[in-house]
C-alpha cells in the first residue's frame, strides 16, 4: 500500500490505490486531429482570428465561438513563451485549432511552437525559396526536415509520443507570410516548395511596400492579391489572407481564399464597445 501524507497537517490521507492496481490514463491530453486542415481539404473556407493581447482568458473566451483557428501572435504581441503555454492550455478541449505566428524565421521559435502543441506555424516576412525551405525543414521531422525530437506538450508529456511522431508531419501546417512586393513576385516559387501548406498574404505590410501604407484596397493591392492567389492555386496549395474588414473577408472568400483571418481580438473588442456606446448615444441616454 501507498500512504500519502498532508505535508501541512502531517495527518495520513485516505489510501487511494495500491501499486498492483494502478492503471495508466489512456485519454490523451491533446487531440492530434487538425480540424482546420480537414475542413480545407473538404473544400470549405476556414475562418480565424489573430490573438494580440497574449491573454489566456480572452483566448479561452474566443474558443467558445464558432471560429476554426486562433493565431497566437508572437510577432506583434507582448506574449512570452510561458504566456503561449497558458494560452495553449486555455484552448485545450475546444474545437479551435491552435496556431502560432513566430516572431521571425527561426528554427528555435518554430520548434518551440510545435513542441508546445501548435498545429500550425506562420512564418512572417518570407521572400525567397531558400527561406521557405528553411521554414519547412524546421517544421518537419527527418527525413523530410530537421525538427528536433522534443515534443514535450505536443506528445501529451510523452504519454503519446510514438503516435505523435508518426502523425506530426502530416498534421502540421507550415505557413509562409507574403508581405512585400518581392515576395508577391516570387509567390509561385514559394508555393512550389515541398512541405509548404499555406501562403498567407499580410495585407498591411504589403500595402506599405507598394507605397500606400494603411490602405489595403485599390488596383495595386488587387493585382498583387490576384497574382498570389493564382500562383498558390496553380501549385495546389492553400491561399490565406488577413482581412481588415468583414466585407473584405467575404470578398476574399468569394475570390477563392481558404484560410482567412477576420481580424484580431483587440480591434474586435474596441469596435464592439464603440458600437454599444454609439448606440446609447443615439438613444439620447448619455
Amino acid at each position: 500500500m501507498i500512504i500519502f501524507f498532508d505535508i501541512f497537517s502531517l495527518c495520513p490521507l485516505r489510501i487511494v490505490l495500491s501499486c498492483g492496481t494502478m492503471k495508466s490514463n489512456q485519454t490523451y491530453l491533446l487531440d492530434l486531429n487538425n480540424r482546420t486542415q480537414e475542413k480545407i481539404e473538404a473544400g470549405e473556407t476556414s475562418l480565424g482570428l489573430f490573438l494580440l493581447s497574449g491573454n489566456s482568458m480572452i483566448a479561452e473566451t474566443l474558443s467558445t465561438l464558432p471560429i476554426d483557428w486562433l493565431m497566437i501572435d508572437m510577432e506583434a504581441s507582448p506574449v512570452t513563451k510561458e504566456g503561449v503555454l497558458h494560452i495553449m492550455q486555455a484552448l485545450n478541449g475546444s474545437r479551435v485549432t491552435p496556431m502560432i505566428r513566430v516572431p521571425w524565421l527561426d528554427r528555435h521559435f518554430i520548434e518551440h511552437a510545435l513542441d508546445i502543441g501548435a498545429h500550425g506555424v506562420l512564418v512572417p516576412k518570407v521572400e525567397t525559396p531558400t527561406e521557405a525551405v528553411q521554414a519547412v525543414k524546421a517544421c518537419l521531422y527527418p527525413p523530410t526536415g530537421h525538427r528536433g525530437i522534443n515534443p514535450v506538450r505536443a506528445s501529451a508529456y510523452f504519454s503519446n509520443l510514438p503516435t505523435y511522431l508518426e502523425q506530426a508531419n502530416d498534421r502540421t501546417m507550415c505557413m509562409l507570410q507574403v508581405e512585400s512586393a518581392k515576395a508577391v513576385h516570387r509567390a509561385g516559387e514559394l508555393a512550389a516548395v515541398p512541405g509548404v501548406d499555406v501562403i498567407f498574404i499580410g495585407m498591411g505590410d504589403l500595402a506599405s511596400t507598394l507605397g500606400q501604407p494603411g490602405d489595403v484596397t485599390g488596383q495595386k493591392m488587387d493585382e498583387a492579391r490576384h497574382h498570389v492567389l493564382k500562383a498558390v492555386k496553380q501549385a495546389g496549395k492553400i491561399a490565406g489572407i488577413f482581412a481588415y474588414s468583414i466585407e473584405l473577408a467575404r470578398q476574399y472568400a468569394e475570390e477563392g481564399f481558404e484560410f482567412i483571418a477576420i481580424g484580431n481580438e483587440i480591434k474586435a473588442l474596441r469596435e464592439s464597445v464603440l458600437h454599444s456606446v454609439e448606440y446609447m448615444q443615439r438613444s439620447n441616454v448619455t
